[in-house]
């Protein structure tokens, strides 16, 4: 992978910085794309599906560096768990999010998904 502009990631290895700088951005346009569709562009089924081009490039970005787990949980974090915004039925057990092997919550917070998925680093 190259680099973030006005940062290259070194020895191609990602830190949490640039993880966080990729989910962020990844996060901000496709608020942006949600905003313009409200206002009657369509980027994700329309004649320009710039949605879906942003989501390839996200989606190669993330799997160039993590492996198929890695990216199974950060896509389960963004939208399953909604980038750690979901309100989780608290009253029942399943319903409290992902947890680790020792019970642990984990993929709650963009830092706790960074702490779990560098794991998965290739």
């Amino acid at each position: 992978m190259g680099s973030i502009p006005g940062r290259p990631l070194k020895n191609n290895i990602m830190e949490y910085k640039d993880f966080l700088e990729i989910l962020m951005r990844y996060k901000k346009i496709n608020e942006e794309f949600s905003e313009l569709h409200k206002l009657g562009f369509d980027f994700l089924e329309g004649k320009y599906k710039l949605q879906e081009q942003v989501s390839e490039i996200f989606n190669t970005t993330i799997r160039s560096h993590f492996t198929k787990d890695g990216v199974d949980w950060i896509e389960w974090f963004i939208y399953e768990n909604e980038y750690g915004n979901k309100l989780w039925d608290k009253d029942k057990e399943e319903g409290l999010g992902a947890k680790d092997e020792n019970g642990n919550h984990i993929c709650h917070s963009f830092e706790s998904t960074w702490n779990f998925v560098k794991q998965y680093l290739k």
